[in-house]
């Protein structure tokens, strides 16, 4: 009985270096584009105040939210540019100006949550946290947050 466990014990402990080829496990499939667009609609748009901490849901009450648009190309699987539409939405989400078409852009990973930045700026367009997009912001009355959430609509 002991000399199945010793040799289970080493067969389990050699396992893991036979089987698995580390430069493989790196490179992307042959049939997975390496330049591609994702285009993201606004899943959530939360309005938080005192009274409301854990947010009110405003995306499904008014109708232009669904026409935001936020697109992210990849270029050798890497971020490399972003368009934004805000739509029919009648205010926008940034204190900056918003360039027209697309733009260059990288995600920043050293910040956390990670960043999604317009190039040679530091302007953030959205956060990346949890496997999604998002965009926190404020209008008029400070009291107020908002945030957009997005998800894919492709």
């Amino acid at each position: 009985m002991k000399k199945y466990v010793l040799l289970f014990a080493i067969v389990s402990v050699l396992f893991p270096f036979s089987s698995c080829d580390d430069n493989n496990r790196l490179i992307m499939g042959s049939d997975y584009p390496a330049d591609y667009d994702i285009t993201y609609g606004i899943r959530q748009a939360m309005q938080y105040d005192e009274v409301n901490i854990n947010g009110i849901d405003l995306a499904a009450k008014l109708p232009f939210f669904e026409t935001f648009r936020l697109t992210i190309h990849y270029t050798d699987s890497k971020i490399s540019a972003v368009t934004l539409s805000n739509g029919d939405v009648p205010f926008s989400p940034y204190d900056f100006d918003v360039p027209a078409g697309k733009t260059a852009c990288y995600l920043d990973t050293d910040a956390l949550p990670n960043e999604l930045r317009i190039a040679g700026t530091n302007n953030v367009v959205a956060y990346f946290q949890n496997g999604e997009f998002s965009i926190p912001f404020t209008l008029e009355c400070s009291a107020l947050n908002y945030k957009y959430t997005f998800k894919s609509v492709q």
